[in-house]
């Protein structure tokens, strides 16, 4: 009971702030159950039969599965089982093949800080009706930036969304306006690569939209290179739009921050929230604790389904995003 006790207290300290940044309620959650038709009886059970799992693999670290994170796997992959349990044995085997992402993630280092402050990654605190969270990622003037970072950061604020978010897919918009020569070079094809693995094999919400604004000519060939590597079904769900008034037709401008024509708060207002939740004691000594937590591949007994396309010395392979 003790050990429950402090699962459930270090859950709370993590998910400070989820009304104001995600306005996620219990009702989110009976509403995805009630999709899926699962009951609460039948919910247990799936979590405890993922946690039989787990306790067998040898490979993974010892009691580092709590229930909440299982419950957000299945929600995201729609209560299929054997996907939920490669995702979760993705996020430990992660951290070999991408370690300058998903190590040393200290929210208050210079870089990092700077990066939260900047609002790359806006995530929207409304869904749209149909339960899609949207995110914008922008840059609100020209601005040198170190890619790897800028990505490190934004997994951040996605680990806090696994942790905490209730949706049934998701909304992406690039508003390309300031972004410069120099800083698309940066997107190399490895490193789109290991975007594309995390979003694929450990985050796994569903891709609905993702929406170009204002791309400028250079940005075609990273654009190709990503179409190529995803799924048609996604790449046919890439847009682009030669003004931000398009995307009114297909998101609700509403939801949208204050300078996008919306009635929320300014991506500047809603970045800031985001900062002061990431860079609570709690997500800091998270970070810091994950570091240690790895998979020990020596012994693993069985392949991940991510061994196809991305292997762990780091090679550029086909990837496909669901």
């Amino acid at each position: 009971m003790k050990i429950e006790n402090q699962v459930a207290d270090r859950n709370l300290h993590l998910s400070q702030n989820v009304g104001k940044l995600l306005n996620v309620t219990p009702d989110d959650k009976d509403a995805v159950l009630r999709h899926y038709k699962i009951s609460s009886k039948g919910l247990q059970e799936i979590v405890n039969s993922i946690q039989e799992w787990y306790g067998k693999q040898l490979h993974l670290p010892r009691g580092q599965l709590d229930d909440k994170i299982i419950v957000q796997h299945l929600i995201l992959k729609g209560f299929n089982m054997e996907e939920v349990k490669d995702k979760i044995d993705n996020f430990f085997s992660a951290k070999h093949k991408m370690p300058e992402i998903l190590l040393n993630r200290d929210p208050f280092s210079p870089d990092i800080d700077r990066y939260l402050k900047f609002a790359f990654c806006v995530i929207l605190p409304k869904k749209t009706p149909m339960n899609h969270r949207v995110s914008i990622f922008r840059l609100q003037r020209p601005f040198d930036f170190i890619a790897v970072d800028v990505m490190k950061m934004a997994f951040m604020l996605l680990e806090y969304r696994m942790r905490n978010d209730i949706s049934l897919g998701e909304q992406w918009i690039f508003d390309l306006t300031n972004v410069c020569f120099q800083n698309s070079v940066q997107m190399t094809p490895v490193l789109m690569t290991k975007f594309i693995y995390y979003v694929r094999f450990y985050f796994g919400s569903k891709i609905k939209g993702i929406h170009l604004v204002n791309m400028p000519s250079f940005v075609a060939p990273l654009l190709n290179i990503a179409k190529k590597v995803m799924k048609p079904k996604v790449a046919k769900r890439i847009y682009v739009y030669n003004s931000f008034n398009q995307i009114y037709q297909i998101l609700p401008r509403n939801i949208l921050p204050k300078e996008y024509g919306g009635d929320e708060l300014s991506c500047q207002e809603i970045a800031d929230e985001w900062r002061k939740a990431i860079q609570t004691d709690a997500w800091r000594t998270y970070f810091a604790e994950q570091d240690k937590l790895l998979s020990d591949e020596s012994k693993r007994t069985s392949s991940l389904s991510s061994d196809d396309f991305f292997g762990c010395e780091g090679s550029f392979k086909k990837l496909e995003v669901d």
